[in-house]
């Protein structure tokens, strides 16, 4: 009679552990030499987070996979995995805004040639809980047009956005406070910026925005005019605005793409770099459709 082998079986263990030594134990140990204890800190506070565990363990499944025989779905998982490694990682996703964000020259604001009319796309602003207007993740765009009116860089600004209108159940939830225009204008007044010096325009979406413009030739049409949004958003919303006739200058804020000196962090994979990676997707698909 066979008696069966009750032994563990551990042919995953060697697999795991050498994933475990590449991705984890290895960066560590060069951090620590070239870097020192507060890099290692950042890496590990970086390593412990859900997006890096997940691509961690499907490498070493993936891996286990393999070494058992199951190659064909064992190297689908490595490959998903290296894939979201790449994308995720601030080397890829740096390069591949930074590409982007250089489409398209941003002019560079003087004093000695100062703008009758910038025109703020909406977005860069929300509102807080008790009230009041904040910036929000793109608020460089209304923080740097402010700049260049304290600066005596723009004579006057314009801003736009109007939030959605909506019919049925849900129509009626939305507040004036809730328009974009309306909280990059709160926050203007409480930086100091008189309200005549300050013009509102409409728009649900950066097409709608730029329509909204076109409507209005006394802010661009024999004017010194720029257009000031993302660095990202710049490409799009200048190609509709020559589409439209509007004759304006690109000005960029919000940059995304990161500087400074290359470390072994930059290699690691962070939830937020897929968001850069989304907004360039965003923006690229927005473009092809004519929005």
């Amino acid at each position: 009679m066979t008696i069966p082998n009750r032994e563990p079986n551990r042919s995953w263990l060697k697999p795991t552990s050498c994933v475990l030594f590449a991705t984890v134990c290895l960066p560590i140990i060069a951090t620590a030499a070239i870097s020192g204890k507060s890099s290692v800190e950042k890496m590990l506070t970086t390593m412990i987070q859900p997006l890096f565990l997940a691509i961690v363990t499907a490498l070493a499944i993936g891996v286990v996979l393999m070494k058992r025989g199951e190659r064909r779905i064992g190297w689908l998982m490595v490959c998903g995995a290296v894939l979201m490694w790449i994308l995720s990682s601030s080397i890829f996703a740096s390069l591949l805004v930074r590409t982007w964000e250089s489409s398209i020259e941003s002019t560079t604001p003087s004093v000695n040639e100062p703008f009758d009319y910038v025109v703020v796309l909406g977005g860069g602003t929300s509102v807080a809980p008790d009230g009041r207007a904040q910036f929000g993740a793109a608020g460089d765009r209304v923080g740097y047009a402010a700049r260049l009116y304290l600066a005596g860089i723009a004579k006057k600004l314009v801003t736009t956005g109007d939030t959605l209108q909506l019919d049925g159940s849900l129509s009626g939830k939305f507040r004036r406070e809730d328009d974009p225009s309306q909280q990059t204008i709160q926050i203007w007044m409480e930086l100091g910026i008189p309200v005549d010096a300050i013009s509102e325009l409409g728009g649900q979406n950066t097409s709608s925005e730029i329509a909204s413009l076109k409507e209005h030739p006394e802010f661009w049409q024999g004017k010194r005019c720029a257009i000031l949004t993302s660095a990202s958003h710049l490409p799009r919303a200048m190609r509709l605005a020559e589409s439209a006739g509007i004759r304006a200058m690109p000005i960029a804020a919000d940059y995304r793409s990161s500087s400074g000196p290359l470390t072994l962090n930059h290699l690691l994979p962070e939830a937020h770099r897929l968001e850069k990676l989304q907004i360039i997707v965003k923006e690229w698909t927005a473009m092809k459709i004519g929005r």
